[in-house]
């Protein structure tokens, strides 16, 4: 996943060093396992870089019935990754834990491109990895951030954010937690839902650009 990070933080450097983009603030967003890439990407960057970091969901800690056992990643391990494609992890049907409004289940549910099979063994092996080392790093995020979580999130737990708010060495740190909510704050919920998510998004980034100005 450090490759995904590098190659985004790459685009957005050579997007921003241009004239019409360099005097903007910045403000790194990600969503669910993008949350996850987006750390990556603020641990890979010059921490100057960024006016604040927005988690919607974060994939940081992996709920305790996502969580891959240690030993079977350890056997499919002692196969020298011919393993890591195969489908063959414990699959908990998230979708329906991600989306609330029925409507918008139902559009999402259909998409015929959807992946539906079980998660790959290497999937699980990489985000098992990845989400121990960002938690071991925590400490090392000083931008001001906000994190949100739904309280009934059932895909990423809302610890995720909580351990993020409490071991950051940032001074500028919100958390904000939706009671009932679930995964898809922004395109799964109802539109009250999602609006009052949205607002309280843009008056976070408003008030950091009147705060910090450009970087």
């Amino acid at each position: 996943m450090e490759k995904v990070a590098a190659t985004s933080l790459s685009f957005f450097k050579h997007v921003r060093n241009s004239d019409e983009y360099k005097d903007l603030p910045a403000f790194l967003f990600g969503e669910s396992m993008g949350g996850a890439a987006t750390m990556l990407m603020y641990f890979q960057s010059d921490p100057e870089t960024w006016t604040g970091l927005i988690f919607s969901a974060p994939l940081f800690v992996m709920p305790e019935n996502m969580k891959p056992s240690k030993v079977r990643l350890f056997m499919y391990g002692l196969l020298f990754g011919l393993a890591d494609t195969w489908a063959t992890m414990p699959d908990n049907k998230m979708v329906g834990k991600a989306i609330k409004d029925p409507e918008r289940l139902k559009i999402i549910a259909s998409n015929p491109r959807r992946y539906t099979g079980p998660p790959r063994v290497g999937t699980m092996r990489e985000l098992a990895r990845v989400c121990q080392y960002i938690q071991d790093n925590f400490s090392k995020v000083r931008a001001p951030f906000l994190t949100v979580h739904g309280t009934s999130d059932g895909v990423t737990c809302p610890t995720s954010s909580k351990l993020l708010y409490e071991k950051a060495s940032s001074v500028d740190k919100t958390l904000k937690l939706y009671d009932g909510m679930y995964h898809s704050l922004i395109q799964g919920e109802p539109d009250e839902n999602a609006d009052l998510v949205l607002k309280d998004m843009r008056e976070w980034i408003d008030e950091r650009v009147e705060r910090y100005g450009s970087k």
